[in-house]
């Protein structure tokens, strides 16, 4: 007999054969999220909506086991407490049963199902699926954590060990070499590591601090993702919280002292003065600002008064704040860097209605925070590429009238060799002007020369050498008449093109290479018309060889939108769009 599991939130789905066959049901198929983190932020959204900023929901310890359950034994008493995130990693459990004495076969799709301990040397260091995110959730073990949480709340122990003997074995068919290869690279280790604490917690296993202690080694070395050997990152921090988890689960106070220590000093760090990400992202905004709250409260259940807390928490408001500036009138989030059309942080009660912040290389204005059809725009610019930034300095996003106008790209995956994938991190999924000729230079930033705010107006200059040829730029903002205008200059001689790139809402209705006006039209009714002083060079949509006009509102989605293309021959050109 036989189990088929599909992993993750929605559980696993059996199916039985013997003597009287019975009929199989259709197993349930859980799709793997594309981008772990943005799984971990799809479990602390209740944090980044909440009005007040308030801490997630979190799921008590005591609840990973179902009603009646009798505690794992041995099972320690941490102490001093368990810091509150550690339950989220075990938040899910299997809705059919892992019945003793069947075997347990996994399906991650799009991979044929596996049989837990019958994954061999090979399948570990060879696995079926190239998708670097899919193997991401394979080699992290987060698949087994909701089996074994259904299999021990049903007191099925023969199920439970054959899924701890899987686990175990992963780290002798897959040992750590040392390298960021196979699944050892922090990203991998770190998810692990969280795996295992979830499994310890629920099963108080001897054999899992031992493999807790390889995880914590490989973030206490050199492939640890933050200071000495890179700047702040979401991984780092995530990595310190699951070492601080770790450690109060087994009496290993160095690890919490260490991972404390590393918090305390990297807090500073993750946030510009103004409270903005240094990871150049407006979903990474949200997530960042919800791992810092957690922290805090780490920091707090750990080293309860410590002098750190009141700072993180401080800097987390603020960082909450832009997370505020960047969510659209329509509730959701501007699409700058790695972004999704996620739910944003709606404020409704400010009176603002400019932000800059030049360390973080952000404008963003907007003329009401109630009113949904106010005009909303964002001017990206400031520090070289970072993190889940994008090649768009100088871009600029636009919404009007209750509609998106110019948009990012989004985020798609990361996986490197993937066309749309490369397409999403290109400056030609960004709003702006590209030299004729001429080599990105990633190096290089963008200055914010000027700024004039008017009450009705809002106007800015920018300049840059981000392909080696002297670049300006302006932008102009005219709430009244939903107007924006777009002024670039390159040097005389130097042609250039500037990229538009449309939300897909918006419908082509008449537009002709070499003329200077394009019509386009939203399912509302409402027209936009694009005026240039330059020429039309192109106009397309959905476009696969090369890729081109695509919005990604989620992982692995792609939505055609347009992609318009103006060519001038040096000098300034003008580009006007106005919604009626």
């Amino acid at each position: 007999m036989t189990l088929l599991a599909s992993l993750g939130l929605t559980g696993v789905g059996a199916g039985q054969a013997g003597a009287a066959p019975e009929p199989t049901p259709r197993p349930n198929v859980f799709q793997v999220p594309p981008d772990l983190d943005a799984q971990d932020f799809a479990l602390t959204q209740d944090s980044a909506l909440a009005p007040d900023g308030g801490a997630p929901t979190i799921v008590p310890n005591d609840r990973l086991r179902a009603a009646g359950t009798p505690a794992p034994s041995p099972a320690p008493t941490p102490s001093p407490p368990s810091p509150p995130s550690a339950a989220r990693p075990c938040a899910a459990m299997a809705e059919q049963p892992v019945v003793d004495g069947r075997p347990i076969l996994a399906q991650l799709p799009p991979a044929a199902a596996f049989r837990v301990g019958g994954i061999n040397k090979q399948f570990w260091q060879n696995p079926p699926v190239k998708d670097p995110t899919w193997r991401l959730y394979f080699w992290s073990l987060r698949w087994v954590g909701p089996l074994v949480r259904r299999a021990q709340a049903d007191d099925q122990k023969v199920s439970v060990e054959a899924l701890l003997q899987q686990v175990a074995r992963f780290y002798v068919d897959n040992p750590d070499t040392g390298k960021s290869t196979l699944g050892w690279d922090e990203g991998g280790s770190l998810r692990r590591l969280e795996t295992l604490n979830c499994l310890y917690r629920m099963t108080g296993d001897s054999r899992l601090p031992a493999l807790m202690a390889k995880e914590v080694n490989v973030q206490f070395g050199p492939r640890y993702y933050g200071p000495p050997y890179h700047a702040v990152h979401n991984h780092g921090l995530m990595a310190n919280l699951r070492v601080v988890d770790a450690g109060t689960l087994v009496d290993r106070p160095d690890w919490v002292q260490r991972a404390s220590a590393r918090l305390r000093s990297e807090s500073g760090l993750a946030f510009t003065s103004r409270g903005t990400s240094y990871e150049q992202s407006s979903q990474y905004q949200a997530i960042n600002a919800t791992l810092w709250n957690d922290a805090a409260r780490t920091l707090e259940a750990v080293h309860p008064g410590d002098p750190a807390i009141a700072p993180i928490r401080a800097a987390v408001a603020r960082a909450y704040h832009v997370a505020e500036w960047l969510t659209e009138p329509d509730g959701k989030i501007v699409q700058i860097g790695d972004a999704t059309k996620a739910p944003g942080r709606v404020a409704t009660g400010r009176t603002e209605t400019a932000f800059r912040d030049d360390a973080g290389g952000l404008i963003v204005g907007r003329w009401s925070w109630k009113d949904p059809n106010t005009s909303y725009y964002t001017v990206r610019y400031g520090p070289r590429l970072r993190a889940h930034g994008h090649h768009d300095k100088t871009s600029v996003t636009w919404s009007t009238a209750g509609a998106r106008v110019l948009v990012g790209s989004g985020y798609f995956s990361y996986e490197r060799t993937n066309p749309f994938a490369a397409y999403q991190r290109s400056p030609e999924s960004a709003n702006v002007a590209i030299p004729v000729g001429r080599q990105l230079d990633v190096r290089q930033s963008a200055r914010l020369h000027s700024a004039t705010l008017r009450s009705t107006r809002h106007r800015y200059m920018l300049t840059d050498r981000v392909y080696g040829v002297n670049h300006s730029r302006s932008v102009d903002v005219d709430h009244p008449s939903k107007t924006l205008i777009v002024a670039d200059a390159f040097p005389a001689g130097q042609a250039g093109h500037q990229i538009w790139n449309l939300d897909p809402a918006w419908q082509l209705v008449s537009a002709r290479g070499g003329a200077k006006i394009a019509i386009f039209r939203h399912p509302d009714g409402r027209s936009l018309r694009i005026d240039t002083t330059g020429a039309l060079a192109s106009a397309v949509r959905g476009s696969t060889r090369p890729v081109a006009g695509w919005n990604y509102p989620g992982p692995q989605q792609r939505v055609a939108a347009w992609q318009v293309k103006v060519r001038w021959n040096g000098g300034t050109v003008r580009t006007t769009f106005t919604v009626r």
